[in-house]
């Protein structure tokens, strides 16, 4: 059987129903929280480590406007995909209320493992994700660093020089090089060392 869908939250009022302690209704696997920019790649990725078609990929980024939880059988975990951040186009008010709901299911969820950030492998990580991550760390959350479309690097030269950046940043935030992974969805490459380190 490969991954399922288990339940969606829209609101920050179904929270209480939803979490009790360590269960999601009544499902105590541990909870991973997707965390990154509306353009990252969360549902593509997702769907790589689930092994179907579930998390809905849009053209359009910002179309993620619940929390949609699937579980991750290989992994016996449940993800959390969060809404993207920084979705220029969503008014003020709009993305005031995501930083709301989102920020009050972080804080929420006692069974939450752990939160994978997603950053662009071709930018690194930018003022609004390294914002995300002191948030993250602020409320005692272990983060694991995920750079996405690692395929775009087309260079040796070039994906080194973008390690070496990023590494440098993610330091000082506390990232070791065994907690950042460099994945490709397209590709399929790294999925499988991120299973070996969520197991």
């Amino acid at each position: 059987m490969a991954g399922e869908f288990v339940l969606t939250i829209g609101s920050e009022t179904q929270i209480p129903d939803t979490l009790k302690g360590i269960f999601l209704k009544g499902r105590r696997e541990p909870r991973i929280a997707m965390v990154g920019r509306s353009n990252v790649g969360k549902s593509s990725l997702i769907n790589a480590l689930l092994g179907t078609r579930l998390a809905q990929v849009s053209k359009e980024p910002g179309k993620t406007r619940a929390i949609h939880f699937y579980f991750w059988k290989d992994a016996g975990k449940i993800i959390a995909d969060l809404p993207g951040y920084g979705y220029a186009r969503a008014g003020h008010e709009e993305r005031e209320r995501w930083a709301t709901f989102i920020g009050a299911y972080l804080r929420a969820d006692e069974g939450l493992d752990r939160a994978f950030v997603l950053l662009d492998a071709r930018h690194g990580p930018t003022e609004l994700d390294l914002d995300a991550m002191r948030f993250l760390a602020e409320n005692g959350i272990p983060m694991t660093a995920v750079f996405t479309k690692a395929d775009v690097l087309k260079t040796q030269s070039e994906r080194a020089i973008r390690k070496r950046e990023s590494l440098a940043l993610l330091k000082e935030l506390g990232f070791g090089p065994d907690n950042i992974f460099w994945v490709s969805a397209r590709g399929q490459t790294g999925l499988q060392e991120l299973l070996r380190a969520m197991k």
